[in-house]
């Protein structure tokens, strides 16, 4: 054992947690360090370790969920304030808006059309092992 005290890992722990919520919001290294009080290095050392990136991995992609549910979530009123433009009387404003619903709407449907098909090939996956069990 490296000498370390219970308050030593405690207090590690503490850091450890405090580092990985910044890391999971999208700070930077030398930020999440200045956060927690540890240098940019010792962030950089714990995340060489596959358990705490994976920590901070699975944390990002949890604040990420929550944040795509809030975007989904006020989608119609975007909609909706972007329709509002359409009709607006500088022309600039008008055609900004009709670019912009055009442009989503497009990677939308290609979007929708990826998961799609990475469903069927997800779906064929599992029967082609399920029929290399037998």
């Amino acid at each position: 054992m490296s000498g370390e005290t219970n308050e030593d890992a405690a207090r590690r722990a503490d850091l450890d947690q405090v580092v990985m919520a910044a890391l999971a919001v999208g700070d930077t290294y030398a930020q999440a360090g200045a956060t927690a009080g540890v240098s940019e290095r010792t962030v950089r050392r714990r995340m060489s370790e596959p358990t705490f990136a994976g920590e901070v991995s699975a944390r990002r992609g949890e604040f990420v969920g929550a944040l795509a549910g809030q975007l989904v979530a006020s989608g119609p009123e975007a909609v909706a304030v972007v329709r509002r433009c359409l009709i607006s009387a500088d022309d600039a404003v008008a055609l900004r808006a009709a670019q912009l619903l055009l442009t989503m709407g497009n990677q939308l449907r290609h979007a929708h059309e990826l998961e799609v098909r990475l469903a069927a090939l997800e779906a064929g996956t599992a029967t082609a092992a399920g029929e290399g069990s037998r």
